[in-house]
């Protein structure tokens, strides 16, 4: 990924941005349209065509025109109070029917400006190429933030603003993020918008008027001539149109929550009770499950060496998915000890032959059920089958349930 352009001292750039898919930004597609400018709207798939809503027709001449249209979630969530699954659903579920509708989506951005680390990788994973967040950029004169991102930006899937336009902002406000820049050296200035209306009714707290916006529009147009320009945020990030992803993908293991047991033994129906070494250990087929009736709990007393494991049942493929040379696998399951843990992989090669072959970093002590996954090396070309699970290697007691495993190429669909 690089950018469009390099800046010299003094130069900026404005990214003119419109969230949440509001009809009224129409107006101020127009407007920029009328003197050059081209903006960034953030729109929801799934709100497209409602009350006060753009309609798809209108996202599309937004398109046609020359904008930007970038992802903004299927439901405008606040993503940190939302599991991993249902982040992706909401980030990468949206991406894949903007771009399914004709839109060329690299561009995201954070409902209420909300991310995690969780959030910010499950942004990367769908294949978007820069994210936005909602403040982090000076407002006033004086203060440690920065007046401006650089570019290329310090983290292109945090891209810092100077928060929301709200029906408070003045035009000093938005002439004084833009010379601020300017006289800290140049940079990237994006400015966020939501409703243009004035009066609004009823009244929007993220709001500007018409007649502020194209007061505002005026003075930034000649400031070309100094070098401020206005570009797209696809513009400035740049890079490839990535492949979209969807969620969730392929599940691969069979009887994942380890629910079926059709003899009796105590282990789940394709999966095996494995390890190796000197320790002392004691398996449980326990009903305290994060879904379903049952779980696997390994307890170790002892231990000088090896390991315990539940790892998918190493077979001649009834229970064991095929691996694609090349391509990383996602596991995931959901997990409590009381000691850390971690994942492992195995594959059996062409001969019969099962082989270690690569493992997680260590999973940290959880007293509750504990989402967690891991991404493996890219297959070996000499895999012919796939057995993957969760181990402990010392004193302790491990609990896991709802496994998952795919294929993480084949959900990016081309």
């Amino acid at each position: 990924m690089g950018t469009t352009r390099a800046l010299l001292p003094g130069q900026v750039i404005v990214s003119l941005n419109f969230d949440d898919c509001l009809a009224t930004q129409t107006t101020g597609a127009a407007l920029m349209e009328a003197r050059g400018m081209r903006g960034t709207f953030y729109v929801h798939s799934t709100r497209m065509g409602l009350s006060g809503r753009l309609t798809l027709a209108q996202v599309q001449a937004l398109r046609d025109a020359g904008h930007e249209i970038g992802g903004h979630t299927l439901t405008h969530p606040h993503l940190t109070e939302l599991s991993a699954d249902e982040q992706r659903r909401e980030i990468c579920n949206d991406r894949v029917a903007l771009l399914n509708a004709g839109f060329r989506v690299t561009s995201f951005a954070y409902p209420f400006g909300d991310k995690d680390s969780t959030t910010r990788q499950i942004v990367m994973d769908c294949n978007y190429n820069s994210a936005r967040e909602s403040g982090g950029l000076r407002t006033s004169s004086s203060g440690s933030s920065p007046a401006a991102e650089p570019v290329p930006p310090a983290d292109p899937y945090a891209i810092r603003t100077h928060g929301s336009v709200q029906a408070t902002t003045t035009l000093t406000d938005l002439k004084n993020y833009v010379l601020r820049a300017e006289e800290s050296g140049g940079g990237w200035v994006p400015i966020v918008f939501h409703h243009i209306c004035g009066p609004c009714n009823p009244p929007q707290t993220y709001s500007i008027s018409p007649t502020l916006l194209t007061s505002f529009l005026d003075w930034l147009a000649p400031r070309v001539s100094r070098g401020t320009t206005v570009a797209t945020m696809d513009a400035v990030i740049g890079g490839v149109l990535k492949p979209p992803v969807s969620w969730p993908p392929t599940q691969l293991l069979r009887n994942p929550s380890l629910e079926t047991d059709l003899n009796g033994d105590g282990t789940p129906d394709c999966w095996q009770r494995g390890g190796f070494g000197s320790n002392t250990f004691t398996w449980t087929r326990t009903s305290d499950a994060h879904g379903g009736s049952w779980a696997q709990q390994v307890r170790i007393t002892a231990i000088s060496s090896g390991d315990r494991k539940l790892i998918t049942r190493q077979d001649d493929n009834t229970c064991t998915p095929t691996p694609t040379t090349g391509h990383h696998y996602r596991i995931s399951a959901w997990y409590k000890a009381t000691t850390s843990v971690r994942f492992k992989a195995y594959y059996r090669t062409s001969a019969g032959a099962w082989e270690y072959w690569a493992q997680g970093p260590l999973l940290p002590a959880r007293t509750s059920y504990t989402f967690a996954e891991w991404m493996t090396p890219p297959a070996p070309s000499e895999a012919r089958a796939l057995s993957v699970g969760l181990s402990i290697d010392r004193v302790g007691t491990l609990t896991m349930d709802d496994f998952a495993l795919s294929d993480v190429e084949a959900s990016a669909s081309p």
